[in-house]
């Protein structure tokens, strides 16, 4: 009995009394009224003539015309209560909705700063809120990455695969690492007690700081070559360094710089601290 008195539709909790019988009474009454009445003046103006003349036609044109604005106004106020619940509970009901779905609605707007600010690529590594990794896919929500490692195998792959909601895009900086994929200038510390003579040890090392092979050594300077020219600025030099210098114990820090394949990275660095590792226990005491 109660769905026969009034259907109503409840949304965010309010109750929104959309059809009732007084309304579907008070709505089929006007259209009856409105059409009865429209039929009644249009057949007393055309009356029993066969033709109408001009000023017969304008009339009934207004008649129409009229029978239509005053059923709308009509249906406004029949109907006005119930369209206004029925805002205020749409209005509910979408900012509900906005707060539900609120990291999706992020995640759908980082896809769009990604697509239009391009920040990185496929295949591209990258470092985004201390994550790193290759880029594998770009999608609405996620971005998954190929996870790279870290410390001594920071240039190779864990086996893992991160995902990431691109919500992080809009609050996170993102680090590109796509030059040092291919060549990087790597920078790594050795640090040894005092008491040595340090310059004739960086001189013992500083031929092992080079690519291992004629092929690394050329894709190196190629990428080198080809960073250079899309940043059009001027890039640290491709020879090697050695930079001597005590931390705040009086230990002796060597600071090697080298410009190498990430491939050849990892084994320069072992080689070049075993040597001076070497070289240091061969100092008498």
């Amino acid at each position: 009995m109660y769905l026969m008195n009034k259907l109503s539709i409840d949304i965010g909790g309010v109750d929104l009394p959309w059809l009732s019988n007084q309304s579907i009474a008070n709505t089929v009454i006007l259209i009856l009224i409105t059409l009865i009445g429209r039929f009644l003046l249009i057949r007393m103006i055309k009356g029993t003539g066969e033709t109408l003349s001009d000023a017969r036609r304008r009339w009934i044109s207004i008649i129409q015309n009229t029978t239509i604005l005053f059923a709308a106004l009509g249906l406004i106020f029949i109907w006005s209560p119930q369209l206004s619940t029925f805002a205020l509970s749409l209005t509910a009901f979408v900012i509900a909705l906005v707060v539900a779905t609120k990291e999706y609605i992020l995640c759908l707007v980082g896809a769009i700063y990604r697509a239009t600010s391009n920040p990185f690529s496929l295949g591209d590594w990258i470092e985004i809120q201390g994550l790193r990794g290759e880029v594998l896919t770009e999608g609405i929500l996620t971005t998954k990455l190929q996870e790279l490692g870290s410390g001594s195998s920071r240039f190779q792959f864990t086996g893992r695969i991160l995902t990431l909601p691109n919500s992080l895009l809009l609050t996170q900086t993102v680090f590109n690492e796509e030059f040092r994929k291919y060549a990087l200038h790597h920078k790594f510390k050795v640090t040894v007690e005092s008491g040595i003579d340090a310059a004739q040890i960086a001189e013992t090392v500083l031929p092992l700081l080079q690519s291992r092979d004629e092929k690394s050594d050329k894709l190196a300077e190629k990428n080198w070559q080809k960073s250079r020219k899309s940043s059009q600025m001027t890039l640290p030099s491709r020879d090697p360094n050695i930079a001597i210098e005590t931390n705040d114990a009086g230990k002796i820090c060597f600071i090697m710089t080298v410009f190498c394949t990430p491939q050849d990275a990892a084994e320069i660095e072992a080689l070049v601290t075993n040597k001076i590792l070497s070289a240091v226990t061969k100092v008498p005491e």
